[in-house]
């Protein structure tokens, strides 16, 4: 079942930093397995409340997570029909989304008692997009180095399995940092709780290796930088893939405007002018009115991004530029202006 992680430390969406904290060490000192010796339910809930405090006190995590949890596009978009590859819905465990979007596993949802986390997460591949097909959506080719059950060792690693010395094959480390404590995965077993002796020479002893693969991705339109999407494979397993979206040199986005500079001699400011301003699906005609003072921001409506069946605008910012080094005949202009 999906567990909200508002609700497991018993705060609302719009708390604080602080009130998350409160919340957190007054769950983690009830809850602590040495306080609750043997107590599989209580070790449970110190586990979630963990997960929800690692990401709910992360601003980034936060973020990432309050949009994955209202089902906004840029996450998650529904799978296209004819079996091809597309993206899943909101319906999956949320432990395990949550694990391949923060690049860890163990966040208390589905927990086995052999290690930290009983499922293997999907893997995660970063993807550059343009910035034009991250503002106004798109499918974008490209070929990601997908990680693969090693098939040399079946995914074990190698041979001679032993339990992990370092968290003792129970999968999680504990930090303790003043009155209260975090879990983690163990960084020497990454969870599974047992390492292994001899290590698998193709794979190195990680289980996966990494196979080349051409795939044609559908960009939502609107994505932020950081965005993830859960791209269903033909085999039928998962892979979760983050955008990295690509500075333009001119445009900048800020939610759904889009923003650019543009730099005018000080006499177009003074009599007025007609400017191409580029945007993103082409060049078009800007009136720029007499007398525009320096920082005047002159709005092109419907240019920006698309959302909801509307679009934001482009802001185009104007710098008034003044010579440097006026000639003589431009200081002998200049007078006659300022007389």
């Amino acid at each position: 079942m999906e567990k909200d992680l508002y609700s497991v430390l018993g705060v609302d969406e719009n708390a604080s930093v602080d009130e998350i904290k409160k919340a957190y060490k007054r769950l983690a000192k009830k809850h602590h397995p040495d306080a609750n010796p043997g107590d599989k339910e209580s070790e449970e809930k110190f586990k979630q409340a963990s997960a929800a405090y690692d990401v709910l006190s992360d601003p980034e995590k936060r973020k990432q997570y309050d949009a994955m949890r209202k089902g906004g596009g840029s996450f998650f978009e529904g799978a296209r029909p004819g079996g091809e590859a597309g993206f899943s819905g909101f319906g999956d465990n949320l432990g395990d989304i949550l694990s391949s979007i923060f690049g860890r596993e163990g966040f208390g949802f589905g927990a086995t008692p052999g290690g930290f986390s009983g499922r293997r997460t999907a893997p995660v591949a970063e993807v550059r997009v343009p910035f034009k097909t991250a503002a106004l959506g798109g499918s974008l080719p490209v070929t990601l180095e997908i990680p693969v059950t090693c098939p040399e060792c079946g995914g074990r690693g190698g041979s001679g399995e032993v339990p992990c010395t370092a968290c003792g094959g129970s999968g999680r480390s504990v930090n303790r940092q003043g009155g209260f404590s975090t879990m983690h995965v163990c960084p020497v077993c990454g969870g599974s709780g047992t390492i292994v002796r001899n290590k698998c020479d193709t794979c190195g002893g990680r289980g996966s290796v990494n196979r080349s693969e051409r795939v044609t991705i559908d960009v939502p339109p609107g994505s932020d930088d950081g965005s993830v999407l859960r791209l269903s494979r033909p085999d039928g397993s998962q892979l979760m893939v983050k955008l990295r979206v690509e500075p333009d040199r001119f445009l900048r986005r800020k939610g759904r405007n889009i923003h650019c500079t543009v730099k005018i001699p000080a006499a177009k400011a003074v009599l007025g002018t007609t400017l191409k301003i580029r945007t993103l699906t082409g060049k078009v005609k800007l009136r720029v009115p007499p007398g525009t003072q320096p920082g005047t921001q002159l709005r092109l409506a419907g240019q920006g991004v698309p959302y909801r069946g509307a679009k934001g605008d482009q802001i185009v910012h104007v710098q008034v530029v003044l010579p440097k080094s006026p000639t003589a005949e431009e200081k002998r202009l200049w007078e006659q202006l300022g007389t």
